[in-house]
This record gives structure tokens, sequence and C-alpha cells, in this order.
């Protein structure tokens, strides 16, 4: 029985109508979301939805924003999808490549995702080779690595979800945590000053820079579709809300994420920040010699004719 519209209201005592009370087909009420051709809906033991992640977590937006960013390029310039390569450390972030995403994969150790990017890119130069990783796997026990791989300016993307604290081992302080807020091992308030993730990117050498967060759906995959294609290291941090040890509701974290993200300008950077304001934006975009080809040059003075 087709409904009227003003009839399917009243009769739902809804402000919208449930689809089929406007009279549209069941393949139009039903459709799956456009990025699970990119995801691994079933695996070996069964089902992989819905997701690990806790209600709320802005892991699952930053994962459609990547695979939105990573559909228009598979679109646009015909790169063939085996050419793409995901690959993790260990933590919340890790979880994406490791149990959901349909590409080619590595879950590798903690902090040391960058350097196995970076086997891969040696031995497939061809790949676009993107690492997800978060604020306590790139900064802490993968600092190093982090800053070696901006300063070689390899050719891949790394992509930090950052939620300032260390989510799945138990809300603990991280680098990125702010000095005074309290976490579970500070209880007291974090006594230590925390790092600018993308300053630190631009300063050893990478490429491209940029900072959104998870109430910036566009900004986010302009960015990593821009980073993706960029030659060289390509830094994008996302801010992603982490409702469960934070303790808020995830929709008035993301409206904190608007209101406290000032948008970045050489004008707005000389007046400076107020309290618990962030930059967000493009902070660099240059160009810097690749490693990779710099390396196939000195390969190729020595090749035998």
């Amino acid at each position: 029985m087709k409904m009227a519209q003003g009839a399917g209201r009243k009769a739902m005592g809804e402000k919208h109508p449930v689809p089929w009370a406007l009279g549209l087909a069941p393949e139009r009420v039903f459709m799956k979301h456009p990025m699970l051709e990119y995801l691994k809906e079933t695996g070996a033991y069964g089902d992989r939805f819905p997701t690990i992640f806790c209600p709320g977590c802005g892991i699952g937006q930053a994962l459609n924003y990547t695979l939105n960013a990573v559909d228009r390029i598979i679109k646009k310039d015909k790169i063939p999808r085996d050419h793409f390569c995901f690959i993790a450390g260990i933590g919340c972030s890790a979880r994406v490549t490791s149990h959901y995403l349909g590409f080619d994969a590595i879950w590798s150790l903690h902090g040391r995702a960058p350097a196995v990017a970076t086997g891969a890119l040696l031995a497939r130069p061809e790949l676009r080779a993107i690492v997800v990783t978060g604020d306590g796997d790139a900064a802490a026990i993968g600092g190093n690595h982090f800053i070696q791989v901006c300063r070689r300016n390899l050719d891949m993307t790394v992509l930090c979800l950052n939620n300032n604290l260390y989510g799945m081992t138990g809300g603990q302080s991280s680098p990125t945590t702010s000095r005074g807020v309290p976490s579970t091992t500070a209880p007291y308030g974090n006594v230590e000053n925390t790092f600018d993730l993308c300053e630190m990117a631009i300063t050893a050498g990478a490429n491209y820079v940029a900072r959104w967060t998870t109430a910036h759906p566009q900004q986010c995959i302009q960015a990593l579709e821009k980073g993706i294609r960029k030659k060289g290291l390509s830094f994008i941090e996302i801010m992603v809300q982490c409702p469960t040890h934070w303790k808020q509701e995830p929709a008035k974290m993301m409206k904190k994420f608007k209101s406290q993200g000032v948008r970045f300008s050489p004008e707005k950077r000389a007046e400076g920040l107020k309290k618990d304001q962030f930059w967000v934006g493009e902070f660099m975009d240059r160009e810097r010699p690749e490693w990779l080809e710099t390396y196939q040059k000195i390969m190729d003075r020595f090749q035998r004719p």
C-alpha cells in the first residue's frame, strides 16, 4: 500500500517519514554503504561487523574518510586496487588495518610501521603505502621511526588518528595529552609537555603536512587524496574522539573540535592560540627530493649495460 507523504508522517508520528512510507522501492531503502566494497564483511571466524570499536569512536569516521579518498584515486587516476598497501603498528588505530580492510595489509610491531612500509616500498616502489597509526604508536615507542621516515621523505602517507591518549590499553597519557589533563596514569594531571606532531613532521622534512578532525569530513578526504598523490612523505593528522576514556558524548566532542580548531594561516599564527585551541588546515606543501627516486638513480649508475 502506497501512503501519501503527509499521511506517512502523521501515521508514524515522526518529523521525517520512514522510506517505505514515501513509496520508495525496497532496494533503495536497504542500500549498502558504498565503502563496503573496500572492507571485509566476513572472515574465517565469522562476520566482522559490527566493528570492535566503542560506540561513538572517531576511528570509524576516519576510516570512512580514508576509503573515500582511496576510492577517488582508484577511479580518477585508474590506479589498480592492488597497488595500495596499508601498514599499521599496535593500538586502536591498527585494528582498522588488521581486521577490516580489503586491501593488502600488514599488522606490524608497535611503533615500527614506518620501517615495515619502507621495506615494502624498497621491494615494490610502485605501491601506494599508507601507514595508519595513533599518537602513542607514532610519537612514543615509534617516535624515532616517525622522525626518520619524515627525514628521508619516503613516498608514503602516514595517517595519525590522534585521540590524545592510549585508548586500547586503558586511557593512559600519551605524548599528545595536554599538560594538566588527568588520565589513568596521571590522576592528578599530566606533568609533561606535548608533542605537536605536525610541527615535528615539518621540521623532520615531510613534503605535505595537514591536520583536521572528525568534524571536518570533506577537508579530511581532500587532504588524504592530496597526500596520497603527493610525491614524498605526507603526514595527515586527524583528531578523533574517544568517548570511552574521556567520558564525554561523541557529538559534544565533535562540537568542541569545531570550536577549538582554528583554521591556520600565517596571519592568524602571528596572533597565536587561546587556551585549548589548536590549528587545523594545511601546514606544508613543498617539493623536496624523494628517497626512493634518489636511491634508484644510484642503482641505475651501476647497472651493467
